[in-house]
Order: C-alpha cells, then sequence, then structure tokens
C-alpha cells in the first residue's frame, strides 16, 4: 500500500509515516512539532539492553563520513545523504533504491550518557550505541531527622 505521494524529483513524502512520528509525541505528552519532511527514513531499529541504548539503521552504500548524528534533549537524529550510483546512462525496468537526503530522529527510550554516544558503520549497518545513565531515586532511602 502506497502511503505517500510520489513527485518527479525522486523522492516520496510518506505523510504516513510523519502522522506516525506526531501522534506518538502527542500520546507521550511531548510534541515536537509535526512537518512534512521530503527526506526518506531509512529502516531503524531501537533497542534497549541493560547497560545502553542501541539504534541500528539499515543504509547500505554509504561511507563513515557520511553520516550526521546530534543528540538534543533525549532525542536522537541521524541524517544525511545517499547519492545514486554513476555508470552511464541507464534504461530502469525498476527503482526501489531510494536516494538522496534521509534523516531519522528517535526519541530515546531511556535518559543516556550525551558523553557515550558511539557511531560504527560496517557492512552497511549503522550503529548508533549510548550508555544509559543510571536509575535516579529507585530502591529506599531512609533519612535521618536532625
Amino acid at each position: 500500500m502506497d502511503t505517500g505521494s510520489s513527485s518527479p524529483g525522486g523522492f516520496t513524502v510518506h505523510i504516513a509515516d510523519e502522522l506516525e512520528v506526531y501522534f506518538n509525541e502527542v500520546a507521550h505528552g511531548r510534541p515536537i512539532g509535526f512537518v512534512g519532511s521530503l527526506k526518506w527514513k531509512p529502516p531503524t531499529d531501537v533497542y534497549e539492553t541493560d547497560e545502553a541504548v542501541v539504534v541500528h539503521m539499515d543504509i547500505a552504500g554509504m561511507n563513515s563520513g557520511d553520516f550526521h548524528v546530534e543528540l538534543a534533549d533525549g532525542i536522537l537524529t541521524i541524517s544525511g545523504e545517499r547519492l545514486a550510483r554513476r555508470e552511464g546512462k541507464r534504461h530502469y525496468h525498476a527503482m526501489e533504491i531510494q536516494i538522496g537526503p534521509f534523516e531519522r530522529r528517535l526519541r530515546l527510550p531511556a535518559p543516556v550518557d550525551p558523553d557515550s554516544v558511539h557511531a560504527n558503520y560496517a557492512a552497511g549497518f549503522l550503529e548508533v550505541r549510548l550508555q544509559k545513565l543510571p536509575a535516579r531515586g529507585s530502591g529506599t532511602h531512609s533519612v535521618r531527622v536532625e
């Protein structure tokens, strides 16, 4: 099912994806704005271990220096641009590999140490690993009254 509209420029606007992000943010009481984007969204997994939040993005055909990774206010933004491979004149029979600028904005599921962000690109996958901050206020604490 097509969830967006194609344009002559070769990119697809995924309105359903933008609405999902918008309603997810509103449902959690932290709206960050709704702006239709002309950027495509690579498939991305976000998971949590005992020590870290890990973001795993499927994006072949890039170099490690082609990515911009930024963390601000609990939102991880990964962006860049995948360029078309040039091999002379082509007559396409199918064109499913997306090219052009991309961006993913992900609200992290746990507080993380901003100084711990580590990104690695290998075998067509970008992995961003962020160390979680220790939970605050857990357990029972007694206070001596003076």
